[in-house]
């Protein structure tokens, strides 16, 4: 299960890269450090131009976890399309997070990695139709977050299947990561993990979150050309 905790998972080299962004001398320096223990003032501080700034603009290496990354530029995407709430945040940065590692593209029966073993919509569906009740929450939760990340980082290519080959277009997957979200909501165990108001807000903003993603895909990614950003690990 993908929980909203991105910002948990912040290490000190991003506290680091925060107090070097931010600190014009050895005083603010010591002030900031003091300032990122307290939640809601690092909550504030994350949303500061400058930390956005220099997570894009930097032309070399980030020391900046993974995490920290698709936090501060999800961040920043879901608030242009009016989406404040920062747990949602946390979890749709966790679900890049997630998915940026192939093994989670895979079907879950899935061996060694092969063109095919990486799983379509369709597919999910079928396994959802006839998996027992007791795993359907969690399928279908995939489900939602697969088609969220599909529909978000990929509609250029989803578009072009579409277009080219009769597969499914966006609307199909934002139908789908609905529906999907709205149905797991509304299970006992989204209340125990305290997920089901972040998956109802997702029921209910799929398209807006989903735009926020093909924006941040647009304009931050480059995921169609060499990416000029690269982030190495702490």
């Amino acid at each position: 299960m993908i929980q909203a905790n991105c910002r948990a998972q912040f290490t000190a080299d991003d506290f680091s890269f925060v107090v070097r962004t931010l600190a014009r001398s050895q005083r603010d320096a010591v002030s900031l450090v003091s300032l990122l223990s307290d939640e809601a003032e690092r909550d504030a501080i994350l949303d500061h131009e400058l930390i956005y700034r220099s997570v894009v603009d930097d032309l070399g290496c980030l020391k900046v976890s993974a995490a920290f990354y698709f936090y501060v530029l999800t961040r920043r995407v879901l608030r242009q399309v009016g989406l404040e709430e920062r747990a949602l945040t946390d979890y749709v940065a966790a679900v890049l997070l997630a998915f940026s590692h192939t093994s989670q593209l895979r079907t879950h029966n899935a061996g060694t990695p092969t063109a095919r073993s990486f799983t379509y919509v369709s597919d999910l569906l079928t396994q959802l139709a006839a998996c027992p009740p007791e795993q359907s929450f969690v399928l279908r939760t995939h489900l939602a977050n697969y088609a969220l990340f599909l529909s978000g980082m990929f509609a250029e290519r989803i578009n072009s299947h579409a277009e080219r080959r009769g597969a499914p277009g966006l609307s199909f997957y934002e139908s789908v990561g609905q529906s999907a979200y709205l149905h797991v909501a509304q299970h006992p165990q989204a209340r125990r993990t305290e997920l089901n108001t972040v998956f109802e807000q997702l029921g209910g903003g799929f398209h807006r979150v989903r735009v926020a993603l093909n924006r941040l895909t647009d304009t931050l990614l480059h995921l169609h050309a060499s990416p000029a950003i690269l982030i190495t690990p702490p």
